[in-house]
Order: structure tokens, then sequence, then C-alpha cells
């Protein structure tokens, strides 16, 4: 029997399912088997891969489409290892993941729950800065992804997976029966996990009355867990919550610009790479780019259009037209909350063929540390400026000097 199984539910991933399955096969833990759960895919690329998947140590189970609930608990129910690691399969995990949890699970029976620090990759490459564990901040909103280590024994105890939870969030509701159950749980400190943000990431999030639903299925299987802790919702009320910032590409297809024909991306200061989608987009006759719906001091490093032949073209980061108060180089200072770029280097003919659309840039500040960037800037000009009026205004003293004491009878005399 391994001491680890790492289940994979895939529906219609195949073009990804390799780079995790690899991810696990770079461990140098090697104590664990792969279960890859096929749910019911409809694409016929998945489906040909893993009727007869290659990779050794993985093995696919095979069912009718029951959502990732139910497929990650067919995945379980199949697996033979003392600990679970579900690891979805767009997502990848880093060398060094199953030996450090296995050991943090070994030496403590209690801890029931093991994860680690995270990065974002695919359209927006950044880390991920998820808070310090707390069970207040776990009542609040989920904090642990869904690829921690937890105990096959538990998942038994607590029932699996709820394959109610039809809208999302299944991973949440069960780490909270975990909890519930008394689980302690431990975050390594070190990133091990990398969860893809796919093109489409937006598009499919969910609608506010899923969410709805999807929360109260959770208090209501929890009650008395957030009974208990009534406070942190008390102090929520009261405090006002951290807003997270969106990038946004709108794209004109001749009736104008608007969110419903825009592609955004979630992004905080440390965000490096946007990538937007414009595949659905179609007569596309020119675009906007808004780096972030705040005031911002942004460096724009690199921008490429990539076509549907696979090439790729530069654009000219100095060439984006902008409303920034200041332009210094490549870096723009935003003193409005609705920063525009325009890419006047994208006419009609190359927008027709462009499937995606790369910017590489750096945050320097945003909101208000933004605007005392700004202030600070200014201050930086007007000094300048003030030094420069006064050398002149010297210069120009000397030269009076000088041609007085050239013209003054004296000097003609001599």
């Amino acid at each position: 029997m391994p001491t680890v199984s790492v289940v994979i539910p895939c529906f219609n991933q195949g073009n990804f399912v390799d780079e995790a399955v690899d991810s696990v096969l770079a461990q140098s833990f090697d104590d664990y088997e792969i279960i890859i759960v096929n749910d019911g895919s409809t694409d016929g690329h998945t489906n040909r891969l893993l009727q007869n998947y290659p990779k050794e140590r993985a093995r696919v189970l095979t069912t009718a489409n029951q959502g990732l609930a139910a497929a990650r608990n067919n995945g379980i129910a199949a697996a033979q290892g003392t600990y679970i690691l579900p690891l979805d399969a767009d997502d990848r995990i880093l060398p060094g993941y199953l030996a450090k949890a296995v050991t943090e699970l070994d030496k403590d029976p209690a801890v029931g729950i093991v994860y680690c620090r995270a990065a974002l990759f695919g359209a927006v490459e950044t880390a991920w800065n998820l808070p310090e564990y707390s069970l207040e901040r776990m009542l609040v909103d989920n904090i642990i992804f869904c690829s921690a280590f937890f105990r096959r024994a538990d998942w038994m105890a607590v029932g699996g997976y709820d394959p109610g939870m039809v809208y999302g969030w299944e991973d949440y509701e069960f780490w909270l029966s975990l909890i519930e159950r008394g689980c302690r749980v431990v975050m390594l400190p070190e990133t091990f996990f990398l969860y893809r943000v796919a093109s489409d990431s937006m598009v499919r999030s969910k609608e506010k009355w899923q969410k709805v639903e999807m929360f109260k299925r959770i208090y209501l299987r929890h009650q008395q867990l957030f009974a208990s802790h009534i406070e942190v919702w008390l102090d929520a009320l009261l405090e006002t919550r951290d807003r997270y910032y969106t990038s946004r590409l709108y794209v004109d297809c001749g009736h104008g610009i608007s969110d419903r024909s825009s592609v955004g991306r979630k992004i905080d200061l440390g965000t490096r790479k946007i990538i937007f989608d414009l595949t659905d987009f179609q007569e596309k006759t020119a675009v906007r780019f808004d780096p972030v719906d705040t005031q911002a001091v942004v460096e724009i490093i690199r921008i490429a259009a990539i076509f549907r032949d696979g090439q790729v073209q530069e654009l000219t980061p100095y060439a984006t037209q902008s409303n920034a108060l200041y332009r210094e180089k490549s870096t723009l200072y935003f003193d409005t909350k609705d920063p525009q770029c325009f890419l006047p280097e994208l006419n009609d003919g190359l927008l027709s063929n462009i499937t995606r659309l790369v910017v590489e840039l750096r945050f320097i500040a945003l909101a208000e540390q933004a605007l005392e960037h700004i202030v600070a800037h200014q201050k930086k000009v007007l000094q300048k400026q003030q030094d420069e009026r006064l050398s002149e205004k010297i210069l120009q003293g000397g030269k009076k000097i000088i041609n007085s004491l050239i013209t003054s009878p004296k000097n003609r005399k001599r």
C-alpha cells in the first residue's frame, strides 16, 4: 500500500494532464500512486489520451460525468494510500511537496490538513499571497486551496466531499468538515503548488446567486461551528474588506467599448505578466488596455501580440498613448482611478488575426501609495524646474555684468 495517493480529476483537460502527472513524477518522495479520474470527458483528445495512459505509476478510473466533488470521491474510494493529495488536471506541484507534507503528517496524528505557499501561472503570473491560517480567517473565506494533503481515514469519517456543492467551493466545505472534526492545520513555508489561471477564468467565475446558494449550504452543514464563532462575522461586518484590483482589456468589435466586450484579470502589486485571450472576439477594430482600476504608478516593460499562426509581434511600449498625468520613459503615473492605455500600432488588419495579447509590466504603487508617488514626483519636477530657472537667472545675470563691464566708458577708454 502506498503512503500517498494523488487523485487527479480530469474533465476535458487532456492538454494539461501530462504536466500535472509529470509534476508528481518529479517528486523526491517515491512512495505514491497516481489515480486519474476521467469524469465523463466529451473531448476526443482527452479520451484517447486516457484510454491507454502511458505514464508510470498512473492508472485511470473512467466514470460518467458527476462533477468535481464526486470525481474526487470516486478517485479516493479507489485509492490505497494513507494520505490523499487532490490535484486538478491543469495545476502542478513542485518537487519537495510530498516529502515535506508526509513528514508533518507522520510526526503528529493530530495534523489533518497540510498545505503550502502557492503561485499563479498561465494567464496571470504572480505569487498567490494567501494569509497565514487561522480558524477566524477560515470562517470568513476559504484560505486553503484544493491541493492540500489529508488523511484518507478523515475523509471517510466526514463522508467525503459534498456532491451537492454543484457551483464549486466543495473544497471549502470539506476543509471545514475536517476542522470541525478537530484536525489541526499546518502550512508549509515553501511554495510547492502552482495554480493555473486560464484565459477564461473570469468568464467562468460564479454568479452572485450561485455564491449565495453555496455559502448557504456550507452554513447549514456547519451551523454549530459558525454559531460558536459569530464574533468573527460581526467583526467582518464592521470592517471594510480589502478589495482586489482588476486589469482589463477592452475590445471594440464595432459597437464601442463596454465591460461586456472585455477580458478582465485579477491582479495585485506583485503581478508581472498578464495574458488576454482574444479568440472569442470577432471583427475587432480597436483595443484599450486598462492596467488597473485605481490610481497607479506602473512600468510597461513589454507588449506582444500573438497571431493565429503562432508568430509574435513586439509592440513599442513607448508608443503607448495614455491618460497618465506624467510619463517618465516607460513608467506611467496615473492620478485617476480609470487608467487607460491605447495601442495605436494595432490597426484593423492586425487585430483580425490576433489571438492573444501579452503585457509584461511592473506595478510600482497602487491606490493611495500611487498618489504619494505622484506627489513626490511633482515635487521633484518642480524642484528641477526651479533649479533650472535659478541657473538661467544666474547665467543671464552674469551676462549682464560682463556686458556692463565691456560697455562702461572706463573700459572703452582703455
